[in-house]
């Protein structure tokens, strides 16, 4: 059995086909490095605080990244949670899920997180792998939540704001190397 050469402009798809594959490859999963104009428009000195990746009983969730002003995350002061989805999920199946987090870490009565389920699931949408869905603390202690750089509402209760992103901020979480990659520190680290 004998084989052609193949032409030269075969040649060039084909190299333009694993070039880009390979540079698809090389970032796929690798959480952002430096804030979206989605997250410097709200919050323009923000710079990435850190990163991680999630895993829920073995299977890649998301990975996530941290951005406050000049780099440094305060408790208190504005920042950046973007998530960048590794699977698919339901708006409802986040919601609820958000809820029994912040249940675990007793900072809020069955009242309010029964409000706050109903508040959570009418903001987020359905999530496809590969989306970002990024939750922006402001100044004025607004949480405002961006699907794919795209404000999808925002909520002016700042308990709910607060308990939200304590789920992966506050010291009791239940995923603590993800918290330590966020804040740049070592998993049991203040």
């Amino acid at each position: 059995m004998t084989f052609a050469a193949p032409s030269a402009g075969r040649l060039r798809r084909w190299s333009g086909y694993a070039l880009s594959c390979a540079l698809l490859l090389a970032g796929a999963g690798a959480p952002a490095r430096e804030p979206g104009s989605h997250i410097s428009d709200l919050l323009p000195q923000a710079r990435l605080v850190g990163t991680g990746t999630f895993t829920w009983f073995g299977f890649h969730a998301y990975d996530g990244a941290l951005f406050a002003a000049d780099g440094a995350y305060q408790d208190g002061r504005p920042f950046a949670l973007e998530l960048t989805y590794a699977r698919d999920f339901t708006g409802n199946a986040i919601a609820r899920r958000s809820i029994d987090e912040i249940r675990k870490l007793g900072v809020a009565s069955d009242a309010e997180l029964a409000s706050w389920l109903i508040v959570l699931k009418a903001l987020f949408p359905d999530i496809r792998k590969g989306d970002r869905l990024a939750g922006v603390m402001t100044a004025n202690g607004t949480t405002q939540f961006l699907h794919n750089g795209l404000m999808v509402g925002m909520t002016r209760d700042i308990r709910l704001g607060r308990a939200f992103f304590a789920i992966w901020l506050d010291q009791r979480t239940s995923a603590p190397d993800f918290r330590a990659g966020l804040l740049g520190t070592t998993p049991g680290a203040r």
